[in-house]
C-alpha cells in the first residue's frame, strides 16, 4: 500500500468535494426556484381568468351592442326596443374571447380553457390538457399540475362546477333555448356541482437556469461566497495545518536530541484548543525525556 495522504491533502479532497455538493445543492435549489416563479406567475394568470368567468357567471351573460369582426361568436340576440340589437356572450364565449386579446398582446404567459367535453373543434385539449383533466377527475383534491415541455411552463387549474352552471351544463331539458340551438343536447350537459367542467391551462416559456442566476448574483453574494471562501482556506491552514507542520518539526527536533526546543502554546488551563492540548502532552512527553536523560547521566 502507498503512503497515508496528509492532512493537506485530505483537506484539499474534502474541500473540493464540500464545493461539488453544495454546487450540486444549487443547482437543485434554481431548479426548485425557477419552477416556483413560473408556478406563481401561471398561478395568477388562472385566478384571473377563473375570477372573470365568476364574474360573467354571476350576470348570467355579458351583452354588447356591437361585435367586433375578429370575434363574431355570440349565444343570443336581443332587441331592446327601439331597433338596436344587443349580442350576448357566456363565459366560455367570452373568456374565449379575452384569451384571444390576451395572447395576441402577452409577451410571456398565454392561456386558454379547455375540456374533455368541448362544445368548439378549436377548444380541443392537447396531451398535457387531456392528462391535467383526467388527473382532477381521479384526485379531487389536486389543485393544479405542472409540468416543463421543451422551453415551455406547462400549468393547469381544474374549473369545477357551481349551481350557477348547472342552468348551462345541467338537463339538456331545462337549458336556455340558445344554448340547444347553437350546441345541441349531447354535448357538455349532464353535470353536477363539484364536478371538473374543464381546466384553465397557462403556457410560458420557461425561465433558463441563466435567467435565475442572474436574478441571484450581485456584488454582496458574490462577495460573501468569497468571503466565506477565504475565511474557511485561512482557518483551516493558519489554525491547524500550520500548527502541525510546526509540531511535527518540533517533535522530530525533540526526538534528534535537541530537548532546548521550544513548543509555543496556550496552556490546557486556558485552552479548549485540541491541538494545544496534543503541543502540552508533546511537552509533557519532553520534560519525560529531560528528566530521563539526566537520572542517567547522574546513574554515571
Amino acid at each position: 500500500m502507498g503512503k497515508k495522504w496528509s492532512i493537506r491533502a485530505k483537506f484539499i479532497l474534502v474541500f473540493l468535494m464540500t464545493l461539488l455538493l453544495l454546487a450540486g445543492s444549487f443547482v437543485a435549489s434554481l431548479n426548485t426556484l425557477r419552477t416556483q416563479v413560473s408556478r406563481n406567475e401561471a398561478a395568477a394568470v388562472a385566478d384571473q381568468v377563473i375570477s372573470f368567468r365568476a364574474w360573467v357567471a354571476r350576470a348570467g351573460m355579458v351583452w354588447v351592442n356591437k361585435l367586433s369582426p375578429d370575434f363574431p361568436d355570440f349565444l343570443a340576440k336581443r332587441d331592446d326596443g327601439s331597433g338596436r340589437e344587443y349580442y350576448g356572450k357566456n363565459p366560455a364565449l367570452a373568456t374565449r374571447e379575452l384569451s384571444l386579446i390576451a395572447n395576441n398582446a402577452a409577451s410571456r404567459a398565454t392561456f386558454r380553457v379547455t375540456s374533455d367535453e368541448y362544445r368548439q373543434a378549436d377548444n380541443a385539449p392537447d396531451d398535457f390538457e387531456t392528462r391535467a383533466i383526467k388527473a382532477f377527475k381521479q384526485n379531487k383534491d389536486l389543485k393544479f399540475t405542472e409540468g416543463f415541455e421543451g422551453q415551455n411552463y406547462r400549468y393547469a387549474r381544474p374549473i369545477l362546477v357551481k349551481k350557477g352552471c348547472l342552468k348551462c351544463h345541467g338537463d339538456p331539458k331545462v337549458a336556455p333555448k340558445e344554448v340547444i340551438e347553437k350546441y345541441g343536447d349531447q354535448k357538455a350537459f349532464g353535470y353536477k356541482v363539484g364536478q371538473v367542467r374543464g381546466i384553465v391551462s397557462v403556457n410560458l416559456p420557461a425561465l433558463g437556469f441563466q435567467e435565475v442566476l442572474q436574478s441571484l448574483i450581485n456584488p454582496f453574494s458574490i462577495g460573501f461566497i468569497v468571503l466565506a471562501f477565504i475565511l474557511n482556506v485561512f482557518f483551516i491552514y493558519r489554525f491547524v495545518i500550520r500548527r502541525l507542520v510546526n509540531l511535527t518539526s518540533d517533535a522530530e527536533a525533540i526526538a534528534e536530541g535537541k530537548l532546548e526546543t521550544e513548543l509555543e502554546y496556550t496552556n490546557p488551563m486556558k485552552s479548549n484548543d485540541e491541538l494545544d492540548h496534543l503541543y502540552h502532552a508533546v511537552n509533557l512527553l519532553k520534560r519525560s525525556m529531560v528528566i530521563t536523560f539526566k537520572k542517567l547521566k547522574g546513574q554515571k
